[in-house]
């Protein structure tokens, strides 16, 4: 019993490797990590994101997050600035902070801006890469070829992701340059290859990305997550905690 307690207590207070490892997957190539400072030494706070078209997709994030660090903050509506015309749009919000995100953190902002780094990637496997290629990648089911997009702001970010992916699945790309941001462009054989080689830890949402099937609507949209928007889009969301 006296174990127990000791292994409960240290749980709560710090993330172990395990942890670290499947929060830095998550966050690899989504989402942001801000620190801040207070009286009581400071905090990260992580935020994560969705329109309504990808509100199914931030409910397994969140549901993946909790995984790793249990948590009462929710999905809530959160209204932009308004636009010229006056508009303001309505988004999903998922946010926590907490001072234990820092290895996180550091991983992913070793030098204060955010950076796939070798030292992050050699962290992580397939469940990383099955995240990676959900929330970048772009299939034409006409082809079977795709693209991966969300793979770094820099060349030799994209080419670490380029050979961590291939080292993890076999899969070959091509690293070539969209709008002055790096893309992956992989032919129908690889496509298939990586494809195959992630299904078992795709999200759910994000299925028809792996089976190269069209998606279902219902599967990407949640109606549970809508309704919450509907209901909150009048009035501006408090950040989780």
């Amino acid at each position: 019993m006296l174990t127990l307690t000791i292994e409960i207590t240290y749980r709560e207070h710090f993330l172990d490797v395990t942890d670290v490892r499947g929060l830095l997957g998550l966050l690899l190539v989504d989402g942001s990590l801000v620190p801040y400072r207070s009286p009581g030494g400071g905090y990260i706070q992580m935020t994560l994101t969705a329109g309504i078209k990808s509100s199914a997709f931030l409910e397994d994030k969140a549901t993946e997050f909790r995984q790793f660090f249990p948590t009462r903050a929710k999905i809530t509506p959160y209204r932009g600035s308004a636009r010229d015309n006056g508009k303001r749009t309505t988004v999903l919000r998922f946010r926590v902070s907490t001072n234990k995100l820092r290895p996180v953190y550091n991983l992913l902002y070793p030098a204060g801006d955010r950076t796939i780094t070798q030292t992050a990637l050699d962290l992580l496997g397939a469940k990383a890469a099955a995240w990676c290629w959900a929330e970048g990648a772009r299939v034409d089911t006409s082809t079977n070829k795709a693209e991966l997009t969300r793979v770094g702001n820099t060349w030799a970010e994209a080419s670490r992701l380029q050979g961590w992916l291939q080292m993890l699945t076999g899969a070959r790309s091509e690293l070539r340059e969209y709008r002055h941001k790096p893309r992956l462009y992989f032919d129908a054989v690889e496509a298939l290859k990586i494809r195959e080689a992630l299904i078992e830890y795709a999200p759910k949402s994000r299925l028809h990305l792996f089976t190269g099937e069209i998606p279902d609507v219902s599967a990407i949209r949640s109606a549970r997550t809508e309704l919450l928007l509907g209901s909150g889009a009048n009035q501006p969301a408090r950040a989780s905690q």
